[in-house]
């Protein structure tokens, strides 16, 4: 067994819930503050969409987001050893807006452990395909991918991702995006929290040619191996007549949609990703 592998299955017996998972919270906890990651970043999207809160308030909130990010790691990696018991970790709200057996864009943010949100919908019958960064070597699947598809959740990471995601939908299945992320050179200049900011443009594309509907998916963690995850009502929008602008204006409503979920949990928030690129 290499080290990799034996490493792994030694914080999956510590990822269990309870004593063995708070000790290693707590040893992670003050790893993070001893070099804590992208503090910098961190802080800068804190100010930029909180800019009502003192800095004291924003410290406590910036905490917050590398304790979250210690139990995020914790509870997935629990996850490894028995996919169903996310059913036990996860209490949902309205649930019905997946039960139409017609699909749709799942719209979620890395808030709460999305994670385990995938898990829960997959775990509870649903065919959701989460679309992911491209492995590292071709053919390899990382420990994160491993949990994922263990869980049920199928990846979608090839370049032929437009003509695939296209397909799912068609087949009233789920497909679940992330654009909380930076959008990089393919992305729309759309303002978020007030600035300009290259923003994916995949929900917005996908409804366009599908008409399915983006459904808005929040998860927040009461306590740890205890997760609320929200569906919302679909987003509503018109088409202009214009590609572009029909499009363009998705984008501009999924990031207000970001926004508030963002807001809803801030300290649960993956505030160390470089969202805001060119205002740092």
């Amino acid at each position: 067994m290499s080290f990799k592998r034996a490493s792994v299955n030694f914080l999956t017996k510590l990822s269990r819930p309870g004593a063995a998972a708070h000790c290693l919270a707590a040893f992670l906890r003050f790893l993070f503050r001893l070099a804590p990651v992208r503090r910098k970043v961190a802080s800068r999207n804190l100010e930029i969409i909180l800019p009502g809160k003192t800095r004291r308030e924003r410290r406590r909130i910036l905490r917050g987001t590398y304790d979250h990010l210690v139990w995020l790691g914790i509870e997935f990696m629990a996850l490894r050893r028995n996919p169903r018991d996310v059913l036990e970790w996860v209490e949902a709200e309205n649930p019905e807006a997946l039960d139409d057996n017609a699909g749709g864009i799942l719209l979620a943010c890395h808030v709460g452990n999305w994670e385990l949100a995938a898990a829960w919908i997959a775990q509870s019958g649903h065919k959701i395909t989460v679309i992911s960064r491209d492995f590292k070597k071709p053919g390899e699947l990382g420990i994160i991918e491993d949990i994922r598809l263990g869980a049920g959740v199928k990846l979608l990471t090839t370049p032929s991702r437009m003509t695939k995601a296209v397909s799912i939908l068609r087949r009233n299945e789920f497909l679940a995006i992330t654009p909380d992320q930076y959008g990089g050179s393919d992305g729309a200049n759309v303002p978020l929290f007030g600035l300009e900011t290259s923003t994916v443009q995949g929900p917005a594309v996908f409804a366009y040619l599908t008409k399915k509907p983006i459904i808005p998916v929040f998860t927040h963690r009461v306590a740890p191996f205890r997760h609320v995850v929200r569906f919302g009502s679909p987003i509503e929008w018109d088409d202009t007549g214009s590609r572009n602008k029909t499009i363009y204006g998705i984008t501009r409503t999924v990031n207000e949609t970001v926004e508030q979920i963002i807001l809803e949990a801030p300290d649960q928030w993956l505030a160390q990703h470089r969202r805001f690129r060119g205002h740092y």
